[in-house]
């Protein structure tokens, strides 16, 4: 298995209090995480992870820090729940827009790869229709018929 992370803390000497430890610290760095949240158990080096937690983002920073940044496996449990990003500060909000700018979120798919081809449709002619008519067939959007003959 190919290892993603730069394994300087040495994890597998290390007992499960020691690496609930380090978890913890790690995830206090973050100041776009509100590390009280995360319940941390430790059992032969795997990390289980539960909580509630605000947004996608904040839970895919705590399984970034965990699994690449430290190398420890991971089991997440996280639920995210939009109570608890109702409960949290604005600040949170810049501190996740930090994140995404430095490249550390994933800020949605992108655009260019097949998968979001979706993400490419016309939407204006699914609002409003189109005067092509077989795109209109072909698609299910409203046809628009020319307000003068062809000619």
């Amino acid at each position: 298995m190919a290892e993603d992370y730069e394994d300087i803390y040495d994890i597998e000497s290390m007992t499960d209090e020691e690496v609930r430890t380090l978890v913890r610290e790690r995830l206090e760095d973050h100041s776009s995480l509100d590390a009280d949240r995360v319940n941390l158990s430790v059992s032969g080096g795997r990390v289980t992870v539960r909580g509630r937690v605000g947004t996608d983002a904040e839970a895919k920073i705590i399984e970034h820090v965990l699994a690449d940044g430290i190398g420890v496996e991971v089991v997440n449990e996280l639920v995210v729940d939009e109570l608890v990003r109702q409960q949290q500060p604005g600040a949170a909000d810049e501190a996740n827009a930090q994140v995404y700018l430095q490249g550390q979120g994933h800020g949605g798919a992108d655009r260019t790869e097949d998968s979001a081809e979706h993400l490419l449709r016309d939407t204006a002619a699914e609002q409003y229709g189109t005067d092509d008519m077989g795109e209109a067939i072909e698609r299910g959007h409203s046809y628009n018929p020319p307000d003068t003959p062809a000619g």
